[in-house]
């Protein structure tokens, strides 16, 4: 069963007057807009977004591009404000938001999130503790990224850095980017405006995300840095913690004091015998998922074994799935390259299961 636990976090920053941020945190969605525009206008296109919203907070959404709908509704609403009053002219938004997708019959499929994004601000996934971002960004020096002009360091201070180059209610119509992740035990997702990236390293925010405590906590701390580090402008935060159990409990029958003993003394006599094969075990134990190549057409395996071996000792294949490169995601692509590793094989053939399932589900 899936259990979020939530924390939400924002603030005017250190030199802005009010705060153009808005967000909604709750169980089914969670989204950040960010406002532009002068005259309050910004402010005023930022709460559109979100109240437009509460309505997929409460009713869910059953598919990605039932998802990129309502934002694409919403920024014709938007639009439709701006162009009718000329003290809203020109007024915009940008968005991030994370809605859970509505539970199918199937159990086997896993919890899964769709995330939609227009404009620079971010959502980022914390996953056995590597921070991705998953979002991608709308804006002038993400082009400049993209085309190798700039490193991602030099982006964050770049002069130019918030200059978007696609948000709500600019144009009468939107092109959203949607994802369809799959949620695991232990993620923590993160959702946030561009006052926090623009002053905060990521090594920073990665280290305060993998902090194990409540979200709300490291939501406000993450506030905290950014106006530590400057806070030139809103900062907003959303942290979530996905939980989910799939454990059945069982009951062990306790072993007698005796028994206990013999026990520990043969595990003794088993440790002093097989430490001589300490390296040689290592390189053979625990199973890892990845692709079977670099090509466009590989399949997935699981393997059995570390990650590129030692001198003679290569991991081997122990299944291999027909899901192909092609027909996922780049951010599943990314996800498989960085191949995920598990202590048993049941465990990882799970996760391969899930991941199969995820990318039937998505056509």
């Amino acid at each position: 069963m899936l259990t979020l636990a939530i924390g939400a976090s924002t603030d005017t920053g250190n030199l802005r007057g009010q705060n153009e941020d808005a967000h909604i945190a709750e169980q089914n969605l969670f989204a950040v807009a960010d406002g532009m525009g002068g005259h309050n206008a910004g402010e005023v296109a930022s709460a559109m977004a979100i109240e437009h919203l509460r309505g997929v907070a409460l009713n869910g959404v059953a598919s990605a591009e039932a998802f990129a709908q309502v934002v694409r509704d919403l920024n014709s609403a938007i639009y439709a404000s701006a162009t009718a009053t000329t003290d809203r002219r020109g007024m915009g938004t940008t968005l991030t938001a994370a809605a859970l997708l509505a539970p199918t019959e199937n159990i086997d499929q896993p919890s899964q999130i769709v995330i939609a994004n227009v404009g620079d601000s971010r959502t980022y996934l914390l996953r056995a503790g590597e921070l991705r971002q998953l979002s991608v960004d709308h804006s002038y020096v993400q082009e400049l990224v993209t085309e190798g002009l700039l490193t991602v360091d030099e982006a964050r201070t770049h002069p130019r850095r918030n200059i978007v180059t696609r948000a709500l209610g600019i144009d009468a119509q939107v092109s959203v980017d949607t994802w369809t992740i799959p949620m695991f035990d232990g993620d923590r997702f993160m959702l946030c405006s561009d006052g926090l990236v623009d002053e905060v390293p990521l090594d920073e925010i990665t280290e305060l995300m993998q902090e194990r405590s409540a979200p709300q906590n490291v939501a406000e701390r993450l506030v905290t840095a950014a106006k530590r580090h400057g806070g030139r402008d809103n900062i907003t935060v959303i942290i979530v913690d996905a939980n989910i159990n799939t454990s059945i409990d069982t009951v062990v029958p306790e072993t007698p004091a005796a028994s206990k003993k013999r026990v520990l003394a043969m595990v003794v006599v088993v440790v002093l015998c097989i430490s001589g094969f300490v390296a040689l075990r290592h390189e053979r134990s625990g199973y890892f998922v990845a692709f079977t190549s670099s090509s466009s057409s590989a399949t997935i395996a699981i393997y059995k074994g570390q990650p590129g071996g030692l001198l003679w000792i290569k991991p081997t294949v122990v299944e291999v799935s027909t899901t192909k490169r092609y027909s996922m995601q780049s951010a599943f692509q990314r996800e498989i390259d960085s191949m995920q590793r598990f202590d048993s094989v049941d465990k990882a053939r799970t996760y391969l299961k899930k991941v199969d399932a995820v990318v039937k589900a998505n056509g």
